[in-house]
C-alpha cells in the first residue's frame, strides 16, 4: 500500500507539495512531524467533521470493501483492520491539531 498525498497553499497555488509516505503507513504515533502542516491556516469542514463525528474507521472500511479487487488482494478485514485503526488515529491527532491551533474551519475547500 502506498500513501500519497498532493497538497496546494492557498497563498501560493501554483507551488505542490508532493508527500510519500509509502512505507510509513505504521510509523509511530507518538513521533509524528506535523512540520508539512505549518503555514496550513484552514481545514475543509466536511473533513474536519468526518473526523468530529468518529466514523472514520467505518467510513474507510466501507470505502475500501467496495472495491473488492483491492480488499481481496490485500487480505480482506484481517489486513486491513490495523492500518485502518491507525488511520482513524492520526486523524484524530490531526482533529486535536487543529483544535490545539483554533484553525479556521472553511466550507470554500
Amino acid at each position: 500500500l502506498v500513501l500519497v498525498h498532493i497538497l496546494v497553499r492557498k497563498a501560493d497555488p501554483s507551488r505542490l507539495v508532493f508527500i510519500d509516505n509509502a512505507g510509513r503507513p505504521l510509523h509511530p504515533h507518538d513521533n509524528l512531524n506535523f512540520r508539512l502542516l505549518e503555514g496550513i491556516e484552514e481545514f475543509p469542514e466536511s473533513a474536519v467533521s468526518v473526523l468530529r463525528s468518529g466514523c472514520l474507521e467505518n467510513m474507510l472500511l466501507q470505502s475500501l470493501y467496495t472495491d473488492r479487487e483491492f480488499w481481496e488482494s490485500r487480505g480482506k478485514l484481517k489486513s486491513l483492520k490495523q492500518l485502518i485503526h491507525n488511520v482513524d488515529k492520526r486523524g484524530k491527532i490531526l482533529l486535536q491539531y487543529i483544535q490545539d491551533r483554533n484553525l479556521k474551519l472553511s466550507t470554500e475547500l
